[in-house]
């Protein structure tokens, strides 16, 4: 697959990815818990894309869910990119071409973000505790998410899943 081709997959999986979290997310909130369309679209991208995973896409859609929401921004844009960079290189490392690997990073790195962000709100002063940030969101949170990006990664893989490097997700040709 060619470079042009595989940054206009991205480009438009970011959009869609952004409207998403603009119109489904606060729709699936179930209590103080809804869906992070964006952390599950930066991972599922930067493990499918190991190499070329770069700091712009995940600081560009964490500052807008920062701007869009009502924590302190900076907090998610910082979170997103050092999490992107984590995940590729843990995928770049552990990879075994078995389906285990991605699927424990995404599920790591997201309840990693969630957690790291309920730090955030506690140590800003921000009205929450730490059975509320913990507990009553990080945890929910990170589980929507985990699913969200169990959905994507796929997606992803099989989008950007070019001629020479065949991830063993794709279906065989058959002449």
């Amino acid at each position: 697959m060619s470079l042009e081709r595989s940054n206009a997959v991205v480009a438009i999986g970011a959009a869609v990815a952004v409207l998403l979290q603009i119109v489904a997310a606060p729709n699936l909130s179930l209590f103080s818990a809804q869906p992070n369309f964006l952390l599950a679209y930066v991972l599922a991208v930067s493990i499918a894309r190991p190499l070329d995973a770069g700091p712009v896409l995940p600081f560009a859609l964490g500052l807008f869910y920062d701007l869009s929401g009502s924590g302190p921004v900076g907090g998610m844009a910082l979170l997103f990119t050092a999490v992107s960079f984590a995940a590729s290189r843990a995928f770049s490392v552990l990879d075994n071409d078995t389906l285990f690997m991605p699927l424990t990073i995404l599920v790591a790195s997201a309840l990693a973000v969630e957690m790291l962000y309920g730090a955030l709100l506690m140590a800003l002063g921000l009205p929450a505790g730490a059975l509320d940030a913990f507990v009553y969101r990080a945890l929910p949170c990170a589980l929507y998410d985990c699913v969200a990006g169990l959905v994507l990664y796929p997606i992803m893989t099989r989008l950007l899943s070019g001629g020479s490097q065949d991830r063993g997700l794709r279906s065989p040709r058959l002449r």
